[in-house]
């Protein structure tokens, strides 16, 4: 079989005409051939395209590539990451069900798991990494438990094989957001994790011109999630499945110019009299490294430092000239924020005190410029702190 970046290139399925790009189905119906032909409306997989809502060839294509990416079985895309995540765990889970969730993970599923989850009866309970490890004696009744890895934003590498073999002595659902590390760095899949999402806005999208999610797993798992997307709604569109399907033939090629660039980032970081800290999981100095090697082939594109506080940050990202002052990650350019500020500003102080956050923390996603270039106007922004 083809390797993962030549299955990134080639469409899975004939293109019309032996066209190189496969084709936007710009529509939202596809007639019948006949009145029987609508017995398979609901199946999934069904080789009968309905309702872009349902399903829509452009999105299948690049779906196909996804779980080839992320070695599964099939893949859903949907309208954002926020979409596939609140749409799977709404699809996976019903009122009295538990789930247990990592502390630190992204400011706007912490919202969804705090504010509107248990709206329908969903219990929550949030852990540190140590009790994700021992989730039996913390939350027995689980039926899934959820995590990144590495993290938002501090980049914590918490160990796949621990929390799937905690999850599975008690019978629970693993689901993990894969965004930071890509698939291409990282496939939680092939250590035993059930589902892993993807917003696919970030890495995979990788131009800052498209919205999108995606969750891969078992044809069997997906079957389900197919009929919730149906329901919510939450499809992706046929021409952000067209600029996602553009981006993936990159990707691999991306990653490792993320990933060398983040390194010697980092690096020069770990040496800046202004830095009190990077979090890198390249770094042998970062906790979670020795974890970082053992399940990743490569340490991303993202970084966390600290600051000496909220204004120093402030000084920071207003004073690049290449970087930007972006909430977004994943992106060609490199782009920077204040996580009390963006990603995790909805979260209370004790909220940010449990997932390590202080104000002068400052998110890095390195993006695709000259690595010297990088450096330099990182160096020229640090010196007026």
């Amino acid at each position: 079989m083809p390797r993962r970046a030549t299955r990134a290139i080639h469409n899975p399925f004939p293109a019309p005409d032996r066209a190189i790009a496969f084709p936007i189905y710009q529509t939202a119906a596809f007639a019948a051939p006949d009145s029987d032909g609508f017995a398979q409306i609901n199946d999934y997989g069904s080789e009968a395209f309905f309702y872009t809502r349902y399903d829509n060839p452009t999105l299948r294509n690049v779906e196909t590539k996804l779980a080839a990416l992320e070695h599964a079985e099939a893949a859903l895309t949907f309208a954002s990451g926020m979409t596939a995540i609140t749409t799977t765990l709404m699809g996976l889970l019903r009122a009295g069900d538990t789930i247990a969730a990592s502390r630190t993970l992204y400011g706007g599923t912490v919202t969804f798991l705090r504010d509107y989850a248990p709206r329908y009866g969903i219990h929550v309970k949030l852990l540190d990494e140590a009790d994700l490890y021992e989730v039996e004696k913390h939350v027995p009744q689980a039926k899934a438990v959820y995590f990144e890895t590495p993290t938002n934003p501090r980049c914590d590498c918490l160990s796949i094989r621990k929390v799937v073999a905690a999850a599975k002595r008690i019978g629970a659902l693993v689901v993990k957001d894969n965004t930071f590390a890509s698939p291409i760095n990282q496939n939680p899949l092939d250590l035993g994790v059930d589902l892993v999402l993807h917003s696919a806005t970030k890495y995979l999208g990788g131009h800052s011109d498209l919205t999108a999610g995606a969750v891969m797993g078992s044809r069997e798992r997906l079957a389900g999630l197919f009929g919730a997307r149906k329901v919510f709604g939450g499809i992706l569109s046929p021409n952000d499945a067209f600029l996602l399907d553009r981006s993936l033939k990159t990707l691999e090629l991306r990653m490792q110019q993320h990933n060398r660039s983040a390194q010697a980032l980092a690096e020069h970081f770990a040496h800046h009299p202004k830095v009190q800290a990077v979090y890198y999981p390249g770094l042998p100095s970062t906790p979670g490294h020795a974890v970082a090697a053992e399940q990743m082939t490569g340490f991303g594109g993202m970084m966390c430092i600290a600051l000496a506080d909220l204004q120093a940050a402030r000084t920071l990202c207003d004073g690049l000239k290449i970087g930007m002052n972006v909430a977004h990650l994943g992106s060609a350019e490199t782009l920077v924020s204040i996580p009390v500020l963006t990603s995790h500003s909805m979260l209370s102080a004790d909220e940010l005190a449990g997932a390590g956050l202080s104000a002068g923390m400052v998110r890095i996603s390195v993006g695709l410029e000259d690595t010297d270039d990088l450096i330099a106007d990182f160096d020229q922004a640090l010196s007026r702190l």
